[in-house]
């Protein structure tokens, strides 16, 4: 079976993306050995082909992506939030010009892994189209699993779990550092406008240590490397900075450098995710559909945007080491499972 990875956000800069991706593989080894895989990205390929040699990676040109989509036998969108829109059409456009692609040449189209970032994204005419025309979609949660199931025309929705879990059963991270505090802030080119009251509120936690972790590596509007250029000079001395990507490593290397903490604030997924299996007491900042699910799943309590700084020190003192979650990692195992049954009946 010769699966095309439809999604192009890999080697972007997020190691979230990367973390995904490799749990799917590694899922994949063991169920469908056999599979071979494609993928176009407008990014650096060497890094990518580097650290996933399982794949045949290629530029995101028209032509390469209308010869991928000829060449395969199913067409796959894999992981993170595909319909977003508010900020951008960049990958809503794209999607729209695979399913083209996908059209023209008779290719069904799956979705595994997927959230909703947005609910109000969701009345986009393109999204409702995208949806329609897919065979079968997993998605991360049950919440997006409902908003999907909502829409007047879409095909048979499951609720599965995020494939990153899978990698990290496989990979644990390392353990929850005692007196460690990490934060990772991101808020999609937006300021922060509860930052005064947190960074003050976890002064008063009995931390020894606080990281500023950018799970992102560019230097994005509203991202990590940003809103730590803007602190002051004190302030900056006061956290240490980790970036623990090196491209084209293998990600059982990479992990090695996660900070993983006692307490964690998250703004982002898949630093959730990681911190779940470290054994973390996790907090995420609830700025969007995506975060919210996360935080639901691993019963980690929410922070609003613009909590005060009491609200942000009761929320972390509160707050429980988490455990593994292996119930998500089987879940988002079983919804491997369940493609490669899909696609291999699909073409029969």
């Amino acid at each position: 079976m010769r699966i095309h990875l439809g999604h192009h956000f890999y080697g972007a800069g997020n190691l979230g993306d990367d973390f995904m991706l490799a749990g799917f593989l590694a899922a994949m080894q063991s169920l469908a050995p056999q599979a071979t895989y494609t993928c176009c990205v407008p990014f650096g390929l060497d890094p990518l082909r580097l650290r996933f040699p399982q794949i045949e990676w290629f530029p995101a040109e028209d032509a390469d992506r209308a010869r991928c989509v000829a060449a395969c036998d199913v067409w796959l969108g894999l992981g993170g939030a595909p319909f977003q829109s508010a900020l951008s059409r960049w990958f809503l456009d794209h999607l729209v010009g695979e399913m083209e692609l996908c059209t023209g040449e008779r290719k069904p189209m799956y979705y595994l892994g997927i959230g909703i970032q947005h609910a109000a994204e969701l009345a986009e005419a393109d999204v409702r189209h995208l949806v329609g025309r897919a065979a079968r979609i997993w998605t991360r949660d049950f919440g997006s699993a409902e908003k999907l199931r909502a829409l007047p025309s879409r095909p048979q929705i499951d609720a599965a779990a995020d494939l990153a879990h899978i990698f990290f059963h496989g990979h644990n991270p390392p353990p929850a550092q005692p007196k460690r505090l990490t934060l990772v802030a991101n808020f999609d080119y937006d300021a922060w406008p509860g930052q005064a009251d947190c960074l003050a509120a976890v002064k008063d936690l009995p931390a020894t240590e606080r990281v500023w972790l950018a799970q992102e590596g560019r230097e994005l509007p509203g991202a990590e490397r940003t809103l730590f250029a803007t602190l002051s000079a004190a302030e900056k001395a006061a956290w240490t900075f980790v970036s623990p990507e090196q491209p084209g490593v293998p990600l059982p290397a990479v992990l090695t450098g996660w900070p993983s903490a006692e307490w964690l604030v998250t703004a982002r997924y898949h630093a959730a995710v990681a911190a779940a299996w470290a054994g973390s007491k996790i907090a995420v900042i609830s700025t969007n559909e995506k975060l919210r699910s996360i935080a639901n799943d691993l019963h980690a309590p929410l922070l609003p945007l613009r909590a005060d700084a009491d609200t942000v020190l009761r929320t972390l003192s509160g707050a429980k080491p988490a455990k593994p979650p292996v119930h998500l990692a089987d879940r988002a195992r079983a919804a491997c499972a369940d493609f490669v049954r899909s696609a291999v009946a699909h073409r029969r």
